[in-house]
């Protein structure tokens, strides 16, 4: 269930709970029960408590409370300490329990001494005579009849909806008017595009064009520039979805192209090396394994990593050097619990994630000094100011930061999104962000779903098969060895012909063996080369190819790296020949040439023992 404490507090009788009430308190609640109850605190706490603990009074009184309020009730029975937690009471149903009559609407809670005589407890107060506690008796009675709370489940549509409604509010004729607009929801199915992103960029920083900054460790503009041009579909935003003020927070847009060069540093397959990134030799592996399995790395890897913080790229909110922040790998796996819970397949809207977390008690902390962290200026725009939005400005900014610029990146959930100028407003209320389009470049994420990598990824499936790839017709591969591209072939495309073809003219490739021969010894293969060509073109390759290919492939395959090993020079030949022939030493020692052998660094130690028993004095390693 999830409605677990978060506090701790004495457990009350009925007798001790109405005990501990004023006169004022208790003379409304009895007249919710007696015509013309007494007035006298000794009396009116027995009476109430009396009442609420009659099995039968009990059960009148919770079949006259209205379907809110019975929730109430259910809620806070099975609770294992009989609390009413109203924070996730009001995510998982979306409204409050009502203890009185007051309007909830009303913005202020300041009456005049009319009003608040008018004001009544309702009969749910009886239930909860200190507000949040079920007294032990009342409960117990409660527990006999009243049925548990259903589980929250989160709702889900087949798809996101093809438009979203935004407003701002607007003067005119000195009134304030809302003015409201449609605009098309952007859908991105994104396991395939890691995929290929995920070569792409390896590719990228094998050529030493991916940059990070010397202390962050962070992608470069430049850097993200680049990126965007060779990631599928290129990234979430294009250059004309940003701000125009650089002081905004939707003013850099860039959200893959930002990912992948610290996604790649965390799973170990690329480090800082001068100016730019390199391949590690986990990296170099990487470009030829399958992508899901280099994927699922790279996620468990992020979901331990310390090095980088999702929260720190909500640049407008300042302070977070002084907040003492939460360590990132915990709240990272709240939210993937919560993920976990999620139905795979089904669309889901981030509003509805929100409340799954504060319904079933997923909570983290994201700072232990949140009065450190602020817009705008410390003192007057601390986010420690008490703010209707607050879990929003905080957890929930994590949860965007997390769910759209690392788990879509890695292809686990397809997104559906906007530009996040003015989609969410729960920081309007806070001092200094008045003249933000956003509070953070995710705030545009509406819609998610865990697509089937995802659920591979985090376990809620046993295995996962990518799509076949589909063949895109971008290429023209000749007999005589030359590719042609058409104008729209991808850059990423570009960057793989580098790899394996001279240039031969604008647009034009010639397959190269040295080439070739020198993309397999850094660890890549044929394989890989004949697999892009066929899904580049959709005509068969032509004889030629297919035979330079096989040949490639069989002479890539003739030798093999059998591991280092030590040459030894001999005084003479006939030595030479008396270790090479020891029956101890067969197969340890080899001839290379008349009066030198050759011993594997794995064998060194038999071998200078056994030549030891001959007579001879082995050299020390390095000598």
């Amino acid at each position: 269930m999830g409605w677990g404490r978060t506090q701790t507090e004495e457990a009350l009788t009925a007798r001790e709970a109405f005990g501990r009430l004023t006169l004022d308190d208790l003379r409304p609640l009895a007249g919710l029960v007696a015509a013309d109850p007494p007035k006298r605190k000794s009396e009116l706490a027995p009476l109430l408590a009396k009442v609420m603990t009659d099995p039968a009074r009990v059960r009148d009184l919770y079949a006259g409370l209205g379907a809110p309020a019975q929730r109430a009730v259910r809620v806070a029975a099975f609770d294992p300490a009989g609390r009413l937690d109203r924070e996730k009471f009001r995510a998982w149903f979306g409204e409050d329990p009502r203890f009185d009559t007051a309007d909830p609407n009303r913005e202020s809670w300041e009456y005049r001494y009319e009003e608040r005589r008018q004001v009544r407890p309702t009969p749910l107060r009886l239930f909860f005579p200190r507000f949040d506690h079920l007294p032990t008796d009342t409960r117990l009675i409660l527990r006999g009849f009243v049925p548990p709370p259903e589980a929250f489940s989160v709702p889900t549509v087949d798809a996101p909806p093809p438009t979203h409604t935004l407003f701002e509010h607007v003067w005119s004729d000195r009134q304030r008017a809302r003015r409201e607009w449609e605009e098309p929801v952007r859908v991105r199915e994104t396991a395939a595009a890691a995929e290929a992103d995920l070569r792409a960029v390896l590719r990228l920083v094998e050529a030493g064009k991916v940059r990070v900054t010397d202390k962050k460790l962070v992608p470069t503009e430049a850097t993200r520039r680049a990126l965007a041009g060779v990631l599928a579909g290129g990234d979430f935003y294009t250059p004309d979805d940003a701000d125009d003020s650089k002081y905004d927070p939707a003013f850099d847009l860039g959200v893959r192209s930002f990912a992948w060069p610290v996604v790649l540093q965390a799973g170990g397959l690329a480090g800082k090396s001068g100016d730019a990134l390199r391949l590690t030799a986990a990296g170099k592996k990487a470009l030829t394994a399958a992508p899901p399995d280099v994927l699922r790395k790279l996620w468990a890897a992020w979901l331990r990593t310390r090095a980088f913080d999702e929260f720190a790229r909500v640049d407008a909110i300042k302070g977070q050097g002084r907040a003492r922040m939460s360590a990132a790998a915990n709240r990272r796996a709240v939210v993937v619990d919560g993920l976990s819970a999620c139905p795979v397949g089904r669309w889901f809207a981030v509003d509805d994630f929100f409340r799954l977390l504060r319904a079933t008690g997923r909570s983290f902390a994201v700072a232990h000094e949140v009065w450190e962290l602020y817009i705008a200026e410390h003192e007057y725009g601390s986010l420690g100011y008490e703010d209707r939005g607050a879990w929003e400005q905080l957890q929930g900014r994590f949860v965007l930061a997390f769910l759209f610029e690392y788990a879509a990146t890695l292809g686990l959930v397809d997104v559906a999104f906007l530009p996040p100028q003015g989609v969410r407003h729960d920081f309007r209320d806070r001092w200094g962000a008045d003249d933000f389009t956003c509070l953070s470049r995710y705030d545009g994420l509406l819609f998610v779903r865990v697509n089937p990598l995802g659920a591979w990824l985090l376990g809620l499936a046993d295995g996962y098969r990518p799509a076949a790839p589909a063949r895109a017709d971008v290429l023209r591969v000749l007999a005589n060895l030359d590719v042609v591209a058409t104008p729209d072939l991808p850059p990423a495309d570009r960057l793989v012909l580098g790899r394996f073809a001279d240039p031969a003219s604008e647009g034009a490739w010639r397959l190269s063996a040295a080439k070739v021969l020198g993309v397999v010894e850094q660890g890549g293969s044929v394989d890989e080369l004949e697999q892009f060509l066929w899904s580049r073109t959709t005509a068969d390759l032509p004889a030629t190819v297919v035979r330079f290919l096989a040949d490639l492939r069989a002479k890539a395959g003739r030798l093999a790296d059998a591991g280092p090993a030590r040459l030894i020079a001999c005084a003479d030949g006939h030595v030479a020949a008396e270790l090479a022939a020891d029956r101890q030493l067969e197969g340890k020692c080899l001839r290379a040439g008349d009066r030198f052998v050759v011993v594997r660094d794995a064998d060194l130690a038999a071998v200078r023992k056994a030549a030891r028993k001959l007579g001879y004095v082995w050299p020390v390693p390095g000598d």
